[in-house]
């Protein structure tokens, strides 16, 4: 079974929070659920893309057990995630964060294993 734990103290994990909040703000266009997990529309403008590939990056290092993948259609970036059935409830938590923003509460209940520093 894959370790579903995240790497991030909770700070780091805050600061994440928002940077995701600041892509929303300037790109979001929408979200969608695939056959394998969700994925969110951004708006190609310039430098999103870059952005959205080094943040993907970010977190792929510290929740290695999500594939997260960034490419570019036409005019959007399409940011994908997916896991095992087992890390389901984070591809959950993913999907929603457009939706609930900046969250202000810890997330350590969708995580199996302990996070770093929390």
């Amino acid at each position: 079974m894959t370790d579903i734990a995240c790497a991030l103290t909770d700070d780091d994990a805050q600061a994440r929070f928002a940077e995701y909040a600041e892509l929303f703000a300037a790109a979001y266009a929408g979200r969608e659920r695939t056959d394998t997990g969700m994925r969110w529309s951004l708006r190609s403008e310039p430098g999103v893309a870059d952005w959205a590939r080094d943040l993907a990056a970010r977190e792929r290092a510290c929740c290695g057990f999500l594939t997260i993948s960034v490419t570019e259609a036409g005019d959007r970036v399409l940011w994908e995630v997916s896991a095992d059935p087992a890390a389901q409830a984070v591809v959950d938590w993913f999907y929603g964060l457009p939706v609930i923003g900046r969250p202000e509460v810890r997330f350590d209940t969708i995580f199996t294993g302990r996070r770093g520093g929390g």
